[in-house]
């Protein structure tokens, strides 16, 4: 099985759920061919510079691709693992492997509970086992809906919003 690391960072962070910043993610370029294990690079929703938020309001996270054959066309996702870790308390919710098109071909909820503030990181693995259509676009994506606790600062601090993986094929 090859190997490749992470290749290309789309966006980093986020000053609020709420804003109209891009949504943090990264896109992996993965090479057409066989079976690999991709790694994304890690993604981070971050408030501590934030008026009034404590050093505490922070999540961050990574995905463990695993593939099967890529193609310009298609990628056949076989499973995803996911791993977070947190300042301060917070959950995860709905996951969803997209195609290029952005309709939905998997879905499901996280179900590994809460993911402690300043515990160790907590990993999950989703079996997808889908051939995802490109649909004529650069790049499919996983999405990951994610709700941070309030951290005692404003009522900013903390919030829902969503981390997005997105794997985009070359030659």
């Amino acid at each position: 099985m090859m190997l490749v690391g992470a290749t290309a960072l789309t966006v980093a962070l986020a000053s609020s759920p709420a804003s109209a910043e891009p949504i943090p993610g990264f896109t992996n370029k993965v090479k057409v061919g066989g079976p690999k294990e991709v790694y994304s690079g890690q993604v981070q929703f971050d408030q501590t510079d934030m008026r009034g938020c404590k050093k505490n309001a922070w999540l961050i996270g990574h995905a463990h691709w695993y593939l099967g054959k890529v193609s310009k066309k298609k990628i056949e996702v076989r499973k995803i693992k996911l791993s977070y870790r947190a300042g301060v308390d917070s959950e995860l919710a709905g996951q969803f492997m997209q195609r290029g098109n952005a309709n939905t071909v998997w879905s499901t909820r996280w179900d590994a509970g809460i993911i402690k503030g300043g515990g160790p990181e907590k990993s999950k693995t989703f079996k997808i086992n889908k051939t995802v259509p490109l649909d004529g676009h650069a790049t499919v994506q996983f999405s990951s809906n994610y709700s941070v606790s309030r951290t005692g600062g404003p009522a900013d601090c903390g919030g829902d919003g969503t981390f997005v993986f997105k794997l985009k094929p070359v030659k």
